[in-house]
């Protein structure tokens, strides 16, 4: 199965305009499902603990935009290391190059930062990296290609979104370069996501990766 390409709004119709990423809050024009029998369905029904734990489980591998196979390796990983699951889960993929590209406000959204890499615009530690998915290290420096800086996707984003870099980054706005400081504890975290009912998700199915 390929990644999803197609509108980011239809996805979040159907999991919840209020649980929808920064970057599509006020552009959903409607908050009923997608389809023709969408605005029939009725949403606010008893769900059951599947239910509500696969709904949470969609919601954070949409935001980041994760194929199925690689949030489960994500999960696995999460589930080995020291301390509580969840965090530990958060913590794998906030400091995903793409998401550390859009936490410093080089790219509007989560996807135009997966395809700002992957397009070669970026740098770490002084070398062209295009792998999206690549882990950031405390202390590594992410910058934007010297021949990229002077493109409009990069200039709008920093316009707009140079105020919000969270605190375990560090933004230098004139050299389009950033730092992690340290990795990011969960309130540091914006997500409406409750990551308990992920790990619960995949603990009954014994998850491996």
């Amino acid at each position: 199965m390929g990644r999803y390409t197609g509108p980011e709004h239809r996805i979040w119709r159907r999991l919840g305009v209020d649980d929808a990423p920064e970057w599509l809050r006020g552009k959903i024009a409607r908050d009923t499902p997608p389809g023709a029998h969408g605005g029939g369905r009725f949403r606010g029904g008893k769900q059951s603990e599947y239910a509500k734990q696969l709904l949470e489980k969609q919601k954070l591998r949409m935001y980041y935009g994760v194929l199925e196979k690689q949030f489960r390796r994500y999960v696995a990983r999460a589930q080995r290391l020291p301390g509580e699951t969840g965090h530990n889960l958060f913590r794998l993929l906030e400091t995903r190059l793409d998401a550390v590209v859009f936490r410093l406000g080089l790219a509007p959204s989560m996807r135009a930062a997966r395809q700002f890499v992957n397009h070669g615009h970026v740098q770490v530690n002084g070398k062209r990296c295009d792998i999206a998915s690549r882990e950031v290290k405390v202390g590594d420096i992410v910058q934007v290609q010297p021949q990229s800086r002077n493109l409009e996707i990069v200039q709008l984003a920093l316009a707009s979104r140079s105020n919000v870099v969270p605190d375990y980054l560090a933004m230098d706005p004139a050299s389009m370069a950033g730092e992690l400081l340290h990795l990011p504890e969960r309130h540091e975290i914006a997500s409406g996501v409750q990551e308990r009912l992920v790990v619960e998700f995949y603990a009954r199915r014994n998850v491996r990766g």
